[in-house]
């Protein structure tokens, strides 16, 4: 034991009873010994912007929902409950807007404005709101 009562890497992978290759093939595919439940839940595009939104405007939340272990959590919710608006509200604006005919390029324009028109809307009503 070095002094102050650390171990050495050496005395630590001893206690684990683990051999340096085991570690490092651990190391080099880490995949192969992760489990699905062990992982964190994806928080996405949405959520990833909920993150930033958060830091920047409220950091004492971030940092209590950090203190909570709950951030990726809530990051993922908002996630999940954006992409669920972003298909109602597409599919209303599409309801209510006639879709071009014939014309590709005017089909590509309708579908990109009602896809910047639906995004607009959630990330306002969704993403950039305090929880």
């Amino acid at each position: 034991m070095i002094e102050g009562g650390k171990h050495t890497t050496e005395e630590a992978m001893a206690a684990l009873s683990m051999t340096v290759e085991e570690i490092e093939e651990m190391e080099a595919n880490p995949e192969k010994y992760r489990r699905d439940e062990d992982l964190p839940p994806p928080i996405g595009k949405y959520g990833s912007l909920f993150l930033e939104f958060l830091k920047e405007n409220y950091p004492g939340r971030h940092a209590a929902l950090t203190l909570e272990m709950v951030l990726r959590d809530v990051c993922a919710e908002v996630n999940e409950e954006t992409l669920d608006m972003m298909e109602t509200v597409t599919a209303q604006l599409r309801a209510k807007t006639p879709r071009p005919k014939g014309d590709f390029m005017a089909t590509v324009q309708y579908e990109t404005a009602i896809r910047d028109r639906a995004e607009e809307f959630v990330l306002r009503e969704i993403v950039y709101k305090y929880r």
